[in-house]
């Protein structure tokens, strides 16, 4: 498995409180970890300028590698496609943490999408498409948080099928469910 590192940008560098590694499709990817003091205005803050994945010490850890994934195959892999924030939310639940813990990863993540429609609200920093995704992910997610007295992952995220179904097809059948997704 072929780790890919970027370098460090040095306005990164002095908020650098750690590092790790995510495996996806094979591949393993290093990230850095900030201080929150890097973002005090949005708690939670991930992101993925100049090909380096960074994230805030105050993401819980068992929620890293989702959020980074998402990351990643929103700016690589759905790079210039319409929905494609809301697609990688799809792609980033394949990677959440399952049972009672899914419920409160899906109201973490809804809280992060508020508060990042508000943190751009007025900004002139981000164009109206990217306010439009977010928006995008944020309905999803507000969607997904109302239903979460249904134990099941969204049967989008499963290729229409229940959790327990999707569990019984082999590694084959499941690649091609999160391939196809469109």
């Amino acid at each position: 498995m072929k780790t890919k590192k970027t370098a460090v940008p040095a306005w990164l560098k002095k908020y650098k409180v750690g590092s790790g590694r995510i495996s996806y499709r094979g591949e393993r990817f290093s990230y850095s970890i900030l201080r929150k003091e890097f973002e005090l205005r949005l708690p939670g803050f991930v992101g993925f300028p100049e090909g380096h994945l960074f994230i805030s010490e105050d993401v819980p850890k068992d929620y890293r590698k989702p959020i980074l994934i998402h990351e990643f195959v929103e700016f690589t892999e759905f790079a210039g496609q319409v929905d494609r924030c809301r697609r990688a939310v799809v792609r980033e639940l394949f990677h959440a943490p399952k049972g009672e813990e899914y419920s409160r990863y899906l109201e973490y993540r809804k809280t992060f999408f508020e508060r990042l429609i508000e943190f751009y609200r007025d900004s002139n920093d981000v164009s109206d498409e990217f306010k439009t995704e977010i928006q995008g992910s944020y309905k999803l997610l507000k969607q997904l948080v109302a239903q979460q007295g249904v134990k099941n992952l969204p049967a989008e995220c499963l290729g229409g099928r229940s959790l327990k179904e999707f569990e019984n097809l082999d590694v084959y059948e499941r690649r091609k469910i999160i391939l196809k997704e469109d």
